[in-house]
């Protein structure tokens, strides 16, 4: 009871404040101004009738137009007492009344009728022509006139999407439009991919797309339009004409050194069906698929499962590199993709997507490591060559049921079966190993969701999902010792929600009441370790039961933005873990809060300022205490401490979206404050690592400065991009049994990009990327670092001929001697006339650059490491269109 007590006058200002929004709302008076536009001969009703609302003396404070049947509604403005309304039309003559605004009275209607008398003119034939513009806004909508951003170069959706003002990639392939984050990719206003969009984005041709429109405001769910407010962002490519039955493009390329390619893409559009499919093949270092095992980045499907997915300890994706991935990734890689959405009638469609991926990766890789802390140095040297190949096959759909105009019924799921198969052999410290790792993930979730829309301003909606997640791996380490690790992490998850939403004239808010049920099994087992310190052994069952009742409060006066969220979450937690003596059982109360304040400066800028005030449970990573060996040299272990990680965060922006002068401004502050956190603890010799995650009180905290601007010159088809952001963090650790070490990290990052569109043949690209990372411990020398890579790329179209060729420098530290790297790639391209064949000959790595050095620091340690590359390559291809 404490507890709540406690929680309730933390947050007891945040309730003042929403209950201070409602009475607002309700306490506004208002006067409503309703009324017709007619023809004075036809009488028939006039549309996109402007009505100007003017004060007495004659100055212009607000407008609106009629509809296609003559009418208009509107809001009067509050704080004058008379009004002058007048239309304005140029096929009709004007007209003027006067309202008074009545003594005594709070709120009002007030009907006023025109009736317009045509204009007649007797004029000479007049032809006006105009330049359309690039981009075009229509309320939520932006519609991009493609035509003014190409050169010819493009060869799939993702090449097109990149050279639009305000549009940019992220290393993972997701999309953000105007900072917000693309979820849909859309064919026609179908949705044929979901979430796993880069299907689309890597693999339809270019060719076959007419325009694209991007929508903000977005939302899956028809019927929240208009209700709900989102901040997600969808992409539609508009198909081009006659682009019906089936279509499609292939490519077959062959090279020196084995190398090849093919790919095959077909489109069907129909009335009822719409479909893609893709198969391609390569061992160039390309990926055409969302699945990537070279990075640690996710696909863009999984980021929305998270919550679902179990812990993956001896399985990471990435090979720990600053170059682009085609660069490191030695592959042979096959994916392929159907994609179907079919209209069963008028009322149910149902969504198919299946997808196959399989990939040989082989990865050579040295790494030298100093660590040093107090006067303590031990340097590590490793060696491995290691071949990874994974295997997916995923299934998801959702089928769609639209009862009438105003209820809909879905349900989505998704299944994924992933195996990875990992065998190395290698050297640490002159000590010889061989590794080999399997790891199997099955996945399962069902959403099934019901949305009632009671009117024009509310609705009522019923969510349901649940998922299944089991992921077994075993892990074989043989080295001065054959070392035999078991792992199982199971997790179960069942969600149900109810949500009421409303839209009151200025103001929206959201109810959320609802149950979740969370249980993870944690199971391992160590062979051929002793140790009398630490259980080599872990069985955990972990449950969390929740209950929760959320209200989102949005209100807007004038120029100004009121938000305001209140999360009240009852936990009800069991832990039992076979290393500790007594189950863990508890029931606590969180509450979460944020507020943010916007300042409408005008309609293209705003300042915003936001708090948060977040409670969150411990990651399942961190609730075992046995062993776990995770690679050759390296276990893991936890000090298990339950505790709420609680998190405020303050965060201040200003923004200037001018889509009109496709101008855009970020200027940006965020700072963050742990009062529980995680703190490592290291103990590190030549032979082996030992990592325990500790959770406790700590003093981290985190603020950052970031600025991002871009701005496309129309008169010269060029965009410029300018983004940087400067980071400061504070962190504890520690290392080899030290007392508690405080840390702080500084990273600096600067990029900037000029892209050119001439009309002419020529065009380039340049693009320099600096990032500098230092980290200071209280009474030692820092260790830094500053890395920098120019990117430049120039382009000659002339005709049915194109050459294009890039050149990439990376120099990994500006303060030592490693040298820097230079990379020439380069292509031709030639369709003769009359001929649907078009002929590529690609050279990659022209000067065939077999290993990348890299250098990276941290608060204690220098590593210096090198890896293997894609090398040079030739490859002759032939691709046609039908």
């Amino acid at each position: 009871m404490s507890n709540i007590l406690i929680s309730f006058k933390k947050n007891r200002a945040i309730l003042i404040m929403v209950l201070f929004f409602l009475c607002l709302n309700f306490s506004n008076a208002q006067h409503i101004l309703k009324g017709t536009v007619a023809d004075s001969l036809t009488t028939e009703p006039i549309a996109k009738v402007n009505i100007l609302i003017k004060t007495a003396d004659n100055k212009l404070i607000d407008f609106t137009s009629t509809d296609t049947n003559g009418n208009f509604t509107k809001t009067l403005p509050k704080d004058y007492k008379e009004f002058i309304i007048e239309t304005s039309i140029i096929s009709h003559l004007k007209s003027k009344k006067i309202i008074k605004i009545k003594d005594g009275v709070s709120s009002n209607t007030y009907y006023i009728n025109f009736i317009l008398r045509e204009r007649i003119n007797a004029l000479d034939e007049v032809l006006i022509e105009a330049k359309k513009e690039p981009i075009t806004i229509k309320k939520d909508t932006t519609v991009y006139k493609i035509s003014n951003f190409k050169d010819g170069s493009e060869r799939v959706v993702e090449d097109i999407l990149k050279k639009l003002p305000g549009i940019r990639f992220e290393d993972n392939g997701q999309i953000k439009f105007k900072g917000k984050t693309v979820t849909r990719l859309l064919l026609d206003n179908d949705n044929i991919f979901d979430s796993n969009y880069t299907i689309g984005t890597k693999n339809i041709s270019s060719d076959i797309i007419d325009g694209v429109e991007a929508y903000e405001d977005y939302d899956d769910n028809p019927l929240l339009k208009g209700i709900k407010s989102s901040e997600d962002v969808a992409i539609n490519l508009k198909l081009k004409q006659g682009k019906t039955d089936i279509s499609g493009d292939a490519q077959l390329g062959a090279g020196i050194d084995a190398k090849q390619l093919a790919r095959l893409n077909l489109l069907s559009v129909s009335k009822k069906l719409k479909g893609f499919g893709s198969l391609s093949y390569n061992n160039l270092g390309d990926n055409y698929s969302p699945y990537n095992f070279v990075s640690n980045n996710f696909d863009i499907s999984r980021l929305s499962e998270l919550a679902q997915r179990s812990t993956n300890l001896v399985n990471s994706n990435g090979f720990n590199s600053v170059l682009p991935d085609n660069r490191t990734r030695v592959n042979s890689n096959f994916f392929g993709s159907l994609n179907a959405l079919l209209k069963l009638n008028k009322s149910i469609t149902l969504r198919l997507n299946y997808n196959h991926f399989s990939d040989r990766l082989i990865r050579d890789e040295q790494s030298n490591i100093n660590n040093t802390f107090g006067n303590e140095e031990i340097n590590i040297q490793t060696q491995e060559n290691l071949v990874k190949r994974p295997t997916i096959n995923a299934l998801s759909y959702e089928l769609r049921h639209t009862v009438n105009t105003k209820q809909l019924l879905t349900s989505k799921g998704r299944f994924e079966g992933l195996d990875i198969q990992n065998s190395s052999t290698g050297f640490n410290n002159a000590n010889p190993f061989t590794n080999t790792n399997t790891s199997n993930d099955v996945f399962f979730n069902n959403r099934v969701e019901y949305t009632n829309k009671y009117s024009k301003k509310s609705l009522f909606q019923t969510v349901f999902d649940v998922s299944y997640n089991d992921l077994p791996q075993d892990f074989r380490v043989s080295n001065e010792q054959d070392l035999t690790q078991n792992i199982e992490f199971r997790k179960n998850r069942f969600n149900i929600k109810s949500v009421w939403l409303s839209k009151q004239n200025k103001s929206r808010y959201d109810f959320e009441l609802g149950y979740t049920f969370t249980e993870d099994f944690v199971n391992t087992n160590l062979l051929g370790a002793t140790t009398s310190q630490t259980s080599l052994t872990n069985d955990i069952y972990y449950r969390v039961a929740k209950s929760f009742l959320n209200l989102d409060y949005k209100y807007r006066l004038k120029k100004w933005g009121f938000r305001a969220t209140l999360r009240n979450e009852f936990f009800y937690i069991q832990l039992n873990d076979v290393n500790v003596a007594e189950d863990f059982n508890t029931s606590i109360f969180t509450v979460y809060t944020s507020a943010s304040v916007s300042h409408y400066i005008s309609k293209k800028s705003s300042i915003t300022f936001n708090y948060q005030l977040s409670n969150n449970l411990p990651d399942d990573r961190t609730i075992f205490s046995g062993l776990v060996l995770v690679n050759n040299r390296s276990f893991l272990n936890n000090d298990f401490r339950f505790n709420l990680l609680n998190n405020q965060s303050y965060n201040l922006s200003y923004r200037i979206n001018d889509f009109y002068n496709l101008f855009q401004f970020n200027l940006y502050s965020n700072y963050s404050f742990n009062k529980f956190g995680y703190i490592s603890q290291l103990n590190i010799d030549e032979d082996l690592t030992f990592s325990t995650s500790i959770l406790d009180v700590t003093n981290n905290r985190n603020l950052s400065f970031g600025l991002r601007t871009e701005k496309y010159f129309s008169f010269l088809k060029s965009t410029v991009n300018l983004n940087s952001n400067y980071n400061i963090s504070e962190f504890q650790n520690i290392i080899n049994n030290s007392k508690l070490r405080n840390n702080t990290s500084e990273n600096l990052f600067a990029s900037f990009d000029i892209r050119t569109g001439f009309k002419g043949a020529l065009n380039f690209r340049i693009k320099t990327l600096i990032n500098n990372n230092t980290f200071t411990n209280e009474g030692n020398p820092s260790n830094s670092f500053t890395s920098f890579q120019n990117d430049f790329s120039v382009k000659y179209i002339k005709d049915n001929f194109q050459f294009i060729a890039e050149s990439q420098y990376f120099k990994p530290d500006l303060n030592t001697a490693i040298r820097g790297d230079v990379f020439l790639d380069a292509k031709i391209i030639f369709k003769p006339k009359k001929s649907k064949i078009e002929y590529i000959l690609r050279a990659n790595n022209l000067l065939n650059n077999k290993v990348f050095q890299n250098i990276n620091t941290s608060d204690f340690s220098t590593t210096i490491f090198q890896y293997n590359l894609q090398e040079r390559f030739l490859l002759l291809s032939a691709a046609f269109r039908f």
